[in-house]
């Protein structure tokens, strides 16, 4: 008998689409039979069950059993409906509820930070910030989270090719002491910044990943220096941090325990 519930039987289908990938993107039903524990018998009846619904097929030359042309309407739609900004709207919105401050959404556009989604402050007194603006990469916590990691030669690249230059107070504007801040921030899982992009300006920001383990993103919490303190600053990163989780996990990242 196949699986011991309808549950099991999804749990099993899934193990087996989860076994293409871009780098073994054909199975011959030997090899995915030993890779999955199943006996061939059984995986062959659902291959051919998935085959009947165009969501896996047999390459009619080698044999081997390749991802189905349904998936690729599968995809458009949850690219369309599962984007970055999609998932991450109403995460800000909820640290937006819980702090009253802007919270932002950025992503690295080589070779700058482009803010593509914003919730706007719910303070008399706020910072303002337009979807679609462009920052360097080495000013500001939303920025310098992001070329935190990115490999460091793509960093050395804009740090030669656009310079450092200072636009607020306490910019970097030292290359050594650039590199030096992007591994603390590695090490400490999150970026700070305090006048470093705007006058009476402060931020944080945490790191948003993919399922292979790739920085696709960062959630930002910013507001007014008057609003700063050490105590405010440790609450907005765990605040991002476990949204950035949630979201991470959403891409497909692997679980991890959120860092208080």
């Amino acid at each position: 008998m196949v699986g011991s519930s309808p549950v099991a039987a999804v749990d099993r289908l899934v193990r087996i689409l989860d076994s293409f990938s871009a780098e073994k993107p054909a199975w011959s039903l030997a090899a995915l039979s030993a890779h999955l524990g199943l006996p061939k018998s059984t995986l062959h009846r659902f291959l051919v069950s998935l085959e009947t619904h165009d969501i896996l097929r047999r390459n009619p030359d080698d044999k081997l059993w390749c991802p189905g042309y349904r998936l690729l309407g599968w995809g458009e739609l949850a690219e369309k409906t599962m984007s970055l900004n999609h998932l991450a709207r109403p995460l800000m919105s909820e640290i937006t509820a819980a702090t009253g401050e802007m919270v932002v959404l950025t992503v690295y556009s080589e070779p700058e930070v482009v803010c593509t989604e914003v919730i706007d402050a719910r303070h008399s007194v706020r910072l303002a910030l337009e979807v679609g603006t462009r920052r360097p990469l080495h000013a500001g916590a939303s920025s310098k989270i992001l070329a935190a990691y990115l490999p460091e030669a793509e960093v050395q690249t804009a740090m030669q090719d656009r310079g450092l230059p200072r636009l607020c107070t306490n910019t970097i504007t030292d290359p050594e002491e650039l590199l030096a801040e992007l591994a603390r921030i590695r090490e400490l899982g999150y970026a700070q910044s305090i006048e470093e992009t705007d006058p009476g300006a402060w931020g944080i920001a945490t790191p948003i990943f993919d399922r292979e383990g790739v920085m696709v993103g960062a959630i930002g919490i910013a507001g007014p220096i008057q609003r700063y303190s050490e105590d405010l600053a440790r609450q907005y990163v765990t605040l991002c941090r476990a949204a950035c989780q949630k979201l991470s996990e959403q891409l497909g990242a692997r679980p991890a325990p959120v860092v208080s």
